[in-house]
């Protein structure tokens, strides 16, 4: 319950800052308000998704460096492929998901996530099917509220829409990269005698 508490804050804390940065008669250009609000929104969320994975772990203390340093690359990695095509944005964030959510968990590496198409393969597609599915969701509800509510009011339920699908997210993905196979046991459980054969 307390990290559902934490996580939902996480998310309210975001979407209220990333709401309260949008300023009217700011456009985008090369000044130093908009780089200035810029940076402090990148921040923000970047320190956000940080905390929801870090949440999302499954046990023990993450090596919180892994994780900052693991959003940070994604997170480029992400942007720079919107912005040389709107059509990478899905499958790149459902990587950068795959990838990055697991880390939460100590002892996770990078691998972790991918594995899960190993391990159990019809959850870990029906998962990505989904994450697709919520990441088209957030990118039409965007829209939606950006026509329908705007301003600050629009950024926050934006944000908060947004943030509440990806917190899910991560935290399926994290969990299934926990997930014992039906077939792994534990080397405390393996009789000597079965060893010796």
């Amino acid at each position: 319950m307390r990290r559902i508490l934490l996580t939902t804050a996480v998310v309210v804390v975001n979407a209220a800052v990333q709401a309260a940065l949008v300023m009217p008669g700011v456009t985008v250009a090369a000044s130093p308000v908009f780089l200035g609000l810029l940076a402090a929104s990148t921040v923000t969320m970047l320190a956000a998704a940080v905390a929801l994975v870090i949440l999302a772990g499954t046990g023990g203390r993450p090596r919180a460096g892994r994780v900052i340093a693991a959003v940070v690359v994604a997170a480029t990695v992400v942007g720079a492929l919107a912005v040389l095509s709107t059509a990478t944005l899905v499958p790149s964030v459902l990587v950068a998901l795959v990838v990055v959510s697991p880390l939460g968990t100590q002892g996770a590496g990078p691998n972790s996530g991918p594995r899960c198409f190993v391990r159990h393969p019809v959850r870990a597609v029906l998962l990505a099917v989904a994450t697709a599915i919520a990441v088209a969701l957030i990118g039409v509800a965007a829209l939606l509220l950006g026509f329908l509510v705007t301003g600050w009011l629009g950024a926050f339920a934006t944000w908060v829409v947004g943030g509440a699908l990806v917190a899910v997210l991560v935290h399926a993905w994290a969990r299934l990269a926990a997930r014992r196979r039906p077939t792994d046991q534990p080397l405390a459980r393996v009789r000597p005698d079965a060893v010796a054969r």
